[in-house]
């Protein structure tokens, strides 16, 4: 009597059966990262954007709460720019006009180096401004200019920096005497982000 014996191991068809199935796992899991790939290239720079316009909107904010005077708006019309006077930084020494890392302990805006700020006669105050360049039809972009405090001279000023790109619409107006609105919309891919808020200066 002969005994059949079966070797074991998978046939053909149960082969088949799993590479079928591992195929079509495979095949989900390159849709889910192609799906992830594509939200992540459109959500990216969108994000960025968002976050350089909280940047500056928490950049304006510092500065109209540490100054003693807002320029501009000057009523409750709107304006495209925001001016205030400059008591924030210390980041350069006041008495040689050179830049330190830990400043002079000193505000940056106390030109005769006495302690006060904004007393006039050899320390008239020192306005920081941010406005809306628009000289790029395509990205209007919110600028920053600070006073340069290299140089003695207190009428001129650094090269403005930018705070943020893809700007629709910047406008600052006065609702109270030290109270100040700023709006600030971005726009990139997905429509445009509209951020407001209030600040009042010490």
């Amino acid at each position: 009597m002969l005994t059949k014996f079966r070797s074991k191991g998978f046939t053909l068809i149960e082969l088949l059966i799993a590479l079928a199935i591992f195929a079509i796992i495979m095949t989900g899991i390159q849709q889910m990262l192609s799906s992830a790939i594509t939200v992540y290239g459109s959500t990216g720079p969108k994000q960025k954007t968002q976050e350089a316009a909280r940047f500056a909107m928490e950049r304006m904010v510092l500065f109209v709460q540490e100054c003693d005077s807002i320029t501009n708006p000057v009523s409750t019309i709107t304006e495209e720019t925001l001016k205030v006077s400059e008591r924030v930084l210390d980041t350069y020494n006041n008495a040689t006009h050179a830049y330190t890392v830990e400043g002079d302990g000193l505000a940056d805006g106390d030109n005769d180096a006495d302690g006060m700020i904004n007393e006039g006669g050899t320390d008239p105050a020192d306005l920081v401004t941010f406005y809306l360049d628009k000289t790029d039809g395509a990205n209007w972009k919110l600028l920053e200019r600070l006073p340069d405090y290299s140089t003695a001279d207190t009428t001129d000023y650094g090269t403005p920096r930018v705070l943020c790109e893809h700007v629709t619409l910047f406008n600052s107006k006065l609702l109270t005497p030290g109270l100040v609105e700023i709006q600030l919309t971005v726009s990139e891919a997905g429509g445009p982000v509209t951020l407001t808020t209030r600040a009042r200066m010490r």
